[in-house]
């Protein structure tokens, strides 16, 4: 009885330890994100508004250092010129496969995420702590839309990857109000490492008949403000 009173104390003990170095809270905010390409085939075209909401998760590790993660909803997207088109682009709604003339595609996409990460802190300077962040954000898939004819919406998936992964880098601020709990602001960077899609596009002129393509590497990147409140 004596081990075993000692073990249950030994787990309390070591909870409220593993408690207090744990802080949690929620966040939502505004983002603009637009593609990145390696391919002369594709161009960006501009950016898109989205929005984020999600739950973060600071664990300190030490006085100033902190392992940060959580997860979001990142609702992002951009256009895309492809010079000379995309063979076989599929249109899960319409049940049907396209060739595409050359042309510019608006696409909207939406993301579960579980950014993982590294935070580095001041000492509390007033009520204000101040931080940078850094880590790599992996994501699944969960809808996507393009606009395959003009404002047209399509639901797309044949395309999409399931599985994506990004490096971010941002940095913010930290206020105290009373306790534990702070309001906190930061602006994050996410770049993109995998491509988003599995596209082929082609590489010369489409003139009824096959042609040569390639398959472009292309992500999406965001930069993204948050406003969130940790207890």
């Amino acid at each position: 009885m004596k081990k075993i009173g000692l073990v249950i104390c030994i787990m309390v003990f070591s909870t409220a330890i593993f408690a207090q170095k744990i802080s949690g809270g929620l966040f939502v905010g505004p983002n603009i994100s637009w593609f990145g390409t390696d391919s002369k085939h594709v161009n960006n075209e501009g950016i898109r508004l989205g929005y984020t909401f999600g739950a973060m998760i600071d664990y300190n590790m030490l006085d100033n250092f902190v392992l940060s993660t959580g997860i979001k909803y990142n609702n992002v997207g951009g256009n895309l010129k492809y010079k000379y088109g995309v063979k076989d682009f599929t249109r899960a709604d319409l049940g049907d496969t396209t060739v595409m003339v050359s042309t510019n595609m608006k696409y909207k996409l939406d993301y579960i995420e579980i950014p993982i990460g590294f935070k580095g802190k001041t000492n509390e300077i007033g009520y204000m702590t101040y931080f940078l962040k850094a880590g790599i954000t992996p994501g699944i898939n969960i809808k996507g839309k393009a606009d395959v004819a003009v404002n047209s919406d399509d639901v797309i998936s044949k395309e999409l990857r399931l599985f994506t992964m990004g490096w971010h880098i941002g940095g913010g601020v930290e206020y105290a109000l009373s306790g534990s709990t702070r309001l906190i602001v930061e602006l994050v960077y996410t770049g993109y490492i995998f491509d988003f899609d599995e596209s082929d596009v082609f590489s010369q002129p489409y003139i009824g008949g096959t042609t040569d393509t390639t398959n472009p590497k292309i992500g999406v990147n965001n930069l993204m403000i948050v406003f969130g409140i940790l207890f």
